[in-house]
């Protein structure tokens, strides 16, 4: 009504449906929001595993290959896992494999540590600039089934699959050497990466 006042009912409805009708726009902005930000990891490195051409041996299962690149803008430091004796020894337990055989059922595999750690013990950083790709090689001889507690699994002959998978986390200042405290300043890439699920027979 020109020069006059709204009634204060009518104010009230009005605010509320105005409220009723913004909430599904806010609500599917702020779910853009996370979506893009849980794909952020996945746009900064990519996950390759393959199987490596080597030469006919012993072993009833192909060595393979992972390979982590730096597909962002921007530099990455990575902490792949430790290093003993003064980085003599490098042990990548940052990735993990998962591995289905013939009858559908999947395992995780890890990297068989050292038996026992006396002395130095570091952490194994890698930085990975912007568009470079670091290579590992993974002979699954030297991995273990210890989530299912299978210590000796044997690979039966037939068709399995497997996928490899790293999870980057920062260096804690009590992983970090009394010589080597800034290394846990670093800004390290961290979030969950999943490589390719591959195809690979086991042979007698």
């Amino acid at each position: 009504m020109p020069g006059g006042c709204m009634n204060p009912l009518r104010a009230s409805s009005t605010k509320l449906m105005i409220a009723l009708l913004m909430a599904p726009i806010l609500f599917a902005c702020t779910t853009g929001q996370a979506q893009r930000a849980s794909n952020h990891a996945s746009r900064e490195l990519e996950m390759t595993v393959r199987i490596e051409p080597t030469p006919a041996s012993q072993s009833s299962v192909p060595k393979f290959g992972v390979e982590l690149r730096n597909v962002g803008d921007h530099d990455l430091i990575l902490n792949l896992g430790f290093m003993l004796a003064n980085g003599r020894n490098q042990y990548v337990n940052a990735i993990v494999l998962t591995i289905i055989d013939p009858q559908g059922k999947a395992r995780q595999f890890d990297l068989i540590g050292p038996p026992a750690v006396a002395g130095r013990m570091d952490p194994f950083t890698l930085p990975l600039p912007a568009g470079s790709t670091f290579s590992i090689p993974v002979d699954l001889d030297k991995y273990w089934a210890a989530a299912s507690k299978e210590f000796e699994y044997k690979f039966q002959p037939g068709r399995y699959s497997l996928e490899a998978r790293f999870s980057g986390k920062t260096v804690s200042p009590q992983e970090a050497n009394l010589d080597m405290k800034g290394i846990a300043l670093m800004p390290y890439w961290t979030g969950t990466v999943t490589s390719n699920r591959l195809q690979f027979e086991a042979n007698k």
